[in-house]
């Protein structure tokens, strides 16, 4: 059950407390651009979308209902949010925003440059499953989540949570299959 403070805090905001709502940004804001960062690995797109959940939590603050733990809630919220912008999301602005490279040239620069192919070519096989497939594969091996888990995260029987990450490592496989080619080969050369 969701302790005393939390209970007083969800009805201070139930009752239109924007003190409360910002108590509640302040403390929760981190952990649910977190969430959404695991899905989009797009910092500023990760950053709205936690915005549009907490705009969604005040504009809907008389109709919540929080039971278990706001923490819980915030985190569902997140993860349907990040989900409904990739089914939103077209095609041709699927291409992932690369991190800063500085500093990660080693002195002769050439195995780290390939190790950057590599997991970039890795993240894009990623971004490029379908939502659900993603969210399934992104929860389990990413964030660790047991089945169970992201079956209740998620909304979804665990069995469907079986086929979605069934088909996520066989896509990423076959997706990536020349690539355990080539590690292989620069793990015997080197």
């Amino acid at each position: 059950m969701i302790n005393l403070d939390k209970k007083a805090l969800i009805a201070r905001l139930a009752a239109g407390d924007q003190l409360a709502m910002k108590e509640i940004f302040g403390q929760y804001f981190t952990i649910v651009y977190k969430k959404i960062y695991v899905i989009t690995r797009q910092k500023e797109l990760s950053e709205d979308l936690a915005q549009e959940v907490f705009l969604k939590i005040w504009r809907k603050r008389a109709q919540l209902q929080i039971h278990e733990n706001l923490e819980g809630y915030l985190a569902t919220m997140a993860y349907h949010e990040a989900l409904g912008f990739l089914r939103r999301k077209t095609p041709e602005l699927h291409a992932v925003e690369t991190e800063s490279l500085e500093g990660t040239l080693r002195s002769d620069g050439h195995l780290e440059i390939e190790g950057m192919e590599l997991q970039e070519r890795v993240d894009k096989a990623i971004q490029d499953l379908p939502p659900r497939c993603r969210g399934v594969f992104v929860l389990s091996r990413y964030e660790g989540k047991s089945y169970k888990e992201i079956g209740e995260l998620m909304d979804i029987s665990v069995k469907t949570v079986e086929n979605q990450m069934s088909k996520a490592l066989s896509t990423l496989r076959a997706r990536l299959q020349d690539l355990l080619v080539v590690v292989f080969i620069w793990l015997i050369i080197f």
